[in-house]
């Protein structure tokens, strides 16, 4: 969802815009964020593995991200900025995957009905599930070449 989505979201002024959705109820506005931006940086460290004593390369990984700060400021504000083992990300996106799948299959439930979710966003949605499913896919190949 891009910024203009959120901010169309938070007003009713642009009901008129062919992209914009008016949220009901502004309990949930309050609490609506979106992050804008993503880093993750690899980041090498040394460690002895505790079972055979042997030095080994600790893969960590600096995770930040970002959500735009307010409509008047071009400056995002960092709401999450964290230094990770690699393999406790790789269990954040298995876990945050899962429960995205039961979303999705509650949204298909709940779709049986005669209100649809926005084709657009739902398209948009997709789009971003098959890069993910690619980009896993690399990172994959890549691990199974280290070992």
């Amino acid at each position: 969802m891009s910024s203009e989505d959120v901010d169309a979201l938070k007003t009713e002024e642009t009901q008129g815009s062919s992209d914009s959705v008016v949220v009901y109820g502004n309990a949930l506005l309050d609490r609506l964020t979106y992050v804008s931006t993503t880093f993750s940086s690899l980041i090498m460290s040394m460690g002895r593995a505790a079972r055979d004593d042997r030095e080994i390369l600790v893969p960590l990984v600096e995770v930040k991200f970002e959500a735009p700060s307010g409509q008047d400021e071009t400056a995002s504000k960092t709401f999450f900025s964290e230094l990770l083992p690699l393999e406790n990300l790789a269990f954040v996106l298995e876990d945050v995957s899962s429960d995205l799948a039961t979303v999705c299959h509650q949204l298909s439930t709940v779709s049986e009905g005669p209100v649809k979710p926005d084709f657009r966003r739902l398209a948009e949605t997709r789009k971003f599930l098959q890069d993910a499913k690619s980009n896993l896919d690399k990172c994959l190949a890549d691990l199974e070449r280290i070992g």
